[in-house]
């Protein structure tokens, strides 16, 4: 894995190879796997697997073998890579002398050389050039409410969101990935409600993970979505969130 190109660090997380592929519908590079004294990777685009290779001590699999091998495990620790055109292209060059490849075949997949994998689209769906992204918030040009958050100690990123749209946000964050899994996390807090209704209504979502934190609250007809890291603290952000609620 030392080979691959270093890319763009999206986070570290736990998950299963199903939800990896269902949360990588927008997304190329790298799911670099750790797992039993032994490392791997996978070459995504789009949500598809392009190349797959897992080494360890006493066994080395490759292509199909190692995508299956990813798949019989429960859970994954792995991290996401954000590739560009050229390094995705990189990437794959060195899958096929790897011999990791899943089609191996064919011709290595030609990366998107449109550009619009690197751009950062911020509506589901193809991106028309010619047309003007009413939700793309350009640098220094952020909602001040969200320039305040962003501001606190320990906050590193925030996103303001609906049904499935990333409306404006601040600080480094990819909005795909990011309002795709905090709908995610959202669905899932709505079926526990469901389950329990005495719980009442949904006010509400803290995740911890290895190196930092997530915050989801709701924020008028919208959705907040704010990355710390593990030693903010959270009654300060409480207040600030409340404080913003009632703004709205």
């Amino acid at each position: 894995m030392d080979k691959l190109p270093e890319g763009k660090d999206i986070g570290q997380m736990q998950a299963s190879l199903r939800w990896i592929f269902s949360h990588t519908s927008r997304f190329d590079g790298a799911v670099r796997i750790t797992m039993q004294d032994g490392e791997g990777f996978l070459l995504v685009q789009k949500g598809e697997p392009l190349a797959a290779q897992f080494r360890h001590p006493l066994k080395s699999l490759s292509g199909p073998s190692a995508l299956k091998y990813f798949g019989s495990q429960p859970i994954l620790d792995f991290g996401l890579w954000k590739y560009e055109p050229d390094e995705m292209r990189e990437a794959l060059a060195l899958s096929v002398e790897m011999q990791a490849l899943m089609q191996p075949d064919l011709e290595a997949p030609v990366a998107d050389l449109s550009g619009e994998s690197g751009r950062r689209s911020l509506v589901a769906g193809p991106v028309e050039d010619d047309e003007e992204d009413s939700h793309d918030t350009p640098p220094g040009s952020e909602p001040e409410p969200l320039r305040a958050v962003l501001q606190h100690p320990g906050v590193t990123a925030v996103a303001c969101f609906v049904d499935g749209l990333c409306i404006s946000s601040a600080g480094e964050i990819d909005a795909d990935y990011t309002v795709a899994f905090a709908e995610d996390l959202l669905r899932w807090s709505v079926s526990l409600q469901s389950a329990a209704p005495a719980c009442g209504t949904f006010v509400q979502l803290t995740l911890f993970y290895r190196g930092g934190n997530v915050i989801i609250a709701p924020y008028g007809d919208e959705y907040l979505c704010i990355f710390t890291t593990p030693e903010v603290q959270f009654g300060q952000v409480r207040r600030m969130i409340r404080e913003m609620q009632s703004g709205v």
